[in-house]
């Protein structure tokens, strides 16, 4: 074979392996499952705040996994898993959470993106709906399924599609959260403004940022002027935000964005003055927080005012338990009122066989279970002045005379029962 011929079939041989893998790889890319939806995707452009939670990095923080790993409930009802089959949060990746600028009716959205089981979802939101008394209908829209309780519009409702995401929000905001899921209209991560509050506190496994519209900003304005702090570096805030990095030491930074560099370096010397007697404060540190705010860095950076913290992962475990410690205490004190309020309206009333005698103003009974009579004849005599009968018994006979018959004749009156005479007659005669 001439050297020229093994050469051209060497490279045709090539050219035919190398075509033959790109095929394949595109081929592949083309099997390969869409990639999953982000979060933010689904968050409407113009929202006033955004916040972030990385769950698989948060469930891996000793800090935090405790939280995420207990028993969810839902109020009145019981676990989750024992009301639905399964919980829904346990294959969640992220979620997100948006109020947009204009919510003045309480409106909010909540995104969750992971391993999505719409139809048991769907399923499950029905079931909790109907019991709390409600009426679930289920009704599609785009390519998003959602549940709603029919009986109380106007509460929210839950859309899901298939691989992803779930949307929770009320009315026209859900209805903007689908149409950014489905890109008929812009997301969130078109905006600038976040996206320069999202740089300055970095990448985190929870992150928070705010941004003020014009009409907010000049809203700040002429409230600080009512108060006479027109001057106060507040009116310069043009965003702010937070976000907490996990990892071997648990950093948390938070910033705020100014529209000149002198406010934000007064803002700094005002937050550092209030660092510092917070620090101070006893029940601050009693708690265990003041050791932590000492170490907190505050410091102005052009436009930008920056505080930054570092904490070991023991030491926010530990705080973290003292927080919720703090909450627990708070709701057990709620607790001995309701029992209180039940038992005078549900228990029985007290005393069932004879309450103890009080003197001529006696109680007057308590519905059906009032003391048996003492005697079907005539009460036993107690001298002219005999404290009356309780319950059906017949008014006390006043002196000598006899008391009125027990039948259908003559029924006591009602309001002698309720206030029955306190003494007799002079004459001892007859009433």
């Amino acid at each position: 074979m001439q050297p020229r011929t093994r050469d051209g079939l060497v490279l045709l041989l090539v050219g035919v392996l190398l075509g033959g893998g790109v095929a394949w790889l595109l081929g592949r890319r083309r099997e390969s499952p869409p990639a999953a939806p982000r979060a933010l995707d689904a968050v409407p452009a113009g929202a006033m705040l955004v916040a972030t939670l990385d769950l698989p990095a948060l469930r891996a923080s000793p800090a935090f996994a405790s939280f995420l790993r207990e028993e969810r409930e839902i109020p009145g009802l019981g676990k989750v898993r024992d009301v639905c089959g399964f919980d829904p949060v346990a294959a969640l990746t992220e979620v997100a959470i948006a109020i947009p600028a204009a919510g003045e009716g309480g409106d909010f959205g909540l995104v969750a993106a992971g391993a999505v089981q719409d139809e048991a979802l769907l399923a499950c939101a029905s079931k909790v709906i109907e019991a709390r008394g409600g009426r679930p209908v289920v009704s599609g829209i785009g390519s998003f399924r959602a549940v709603r309780d029919s009986s109380a519009e106007g509460h929210g409702e839950i859309a899901v599609r298939p691989g992803g995401p779930i949307l929770l929000g009320g009315g026209a905001y859900l209805r903007a959260m689908i149409d950014a899921a489905e890109g008929r209209a812009a997301s969130v991560g078109a905006s600038a403004a976040h996206d320069d509050i999202a740089r300055a506190v970095g990448e985190g496994a929870a992150r928070v940022t705010v941004v003020l519209t014009p009409e907010q900003r000049a809203e700040i304005g002429r409230e600080l002027a009512l108060s006479g702090s027109s001057r106060s570096p507040a009116a310069s805030l043009l965003s702010g935000g937070a976000s907490v990095a996990l990892g071997p030491e648990i950093a948390v930074h938070a910033a705020v964005l100014c529209d000149a560099e002198a406010p934000c370096a007064a803002l700094g010397a005002e937050l550092r003055a209030a660092r510092d007697t917070r620090a101070a404060d006893f029940a601050t540190r009693l708690i265990g927080f003041g050791a932590v705010l000492e170490r907190i860095a505050i410091a102005a950076e052009g436009k930008a005012l920056h505080a930054r913290v570092k904490l070991s992962a023991e030491e926010a475990g530990v705080l973290v338990d003292r927080l919720a410690s703090l909450r627990g205490l708070r709701q057990p004190a709620l607790a001995p009122r309701r029992p209180p309020a039940q038992a005078d309206s549900e228990a029985p009333p007290r005393g069932d066989a004879a309450p103890p005698p009080r003197g001529d103003a006696a109680p007057p009974p308590r519905g059906d279970a009032a003391p048996p009579p003492r005697g079907d004849a005539a009460p036993p005599p107690r001298g002219d002045a005999a404290p009356p009968p309780r319950g059906d018994a017949a008014p006390p006979p006043r002196g000598d005379a006899a008391p009125p018959p027990r039948g259908d004749a003559a029924p006591p009156p009602t309001d002698e029962v309720v206030t029955p005479p306190r003494r007799a007659k002079p004459d001892g005669g007859a009433p």
